[in-house]
């Protein structure tokens, strides 16, 4: 019986040690980004563009799609078809932005995403339509 119990307990520690994590993202609301997170969009918030959070200590970034300051002459910009995809050391960060002017006004204007990272990468790459672009401000 006390084998059993010493195999039980290994294998709850070995459990409990894997470290796999996955590579994931998902769309989240202002209102559930915490408060290390919600800082950042208070700095991030004054111009459109694309801006990057990456928090250290969750090994988690954040995405944030801002167009909250097109005015009515301007195209409405949305973004759409978010992913993500790892390619050794290097993590690569996809969307499209579609553009329309006048009466289609329904487009979000702030977008969240939260990456769970898999694991360090040395160079995190955006692509805009399938085009590398870049971030409009990268804050850790």
């Amino acid at each position: 019986m006390k084998k059993l119990w010493v195999i039980v307990l290994c294998a709850v520690v070995l459990v409990g040690c894997n470290t796999n994590r996955a590579l994931s993202y998902e769309e989240v609301a202002m209102k559930d980004l915490g408060k290390g997170d919600q800082k950042f969009y208070e700095h991030a918030q004054a111009e459109n563009g694309v801006y990057l959070f990456y928090d250290t200590s969750d090994d988690k970034l954040v995405i944030y799609f801002n167009t909250a300051h097109e005015s009515q002459e301007d195209y409405a910009v949305d973004f759409t078809n978010f992913d993500v995809e790892s390619d050794g050391d290097t993590l690569r960060i996809l969307y499209d932005k579609n553009q329309d002017r006048g009466e289609s006004k329904t487009f979000q204007e702030q977008q969240f995403y939260r990456i769970q990272l898999d694991k360090e990468y040395e160079t995190i790459e955006l692509f805009e339509n399938g085009d590398m672009a870049a971030f409009t401000s990268v804050y850790s």
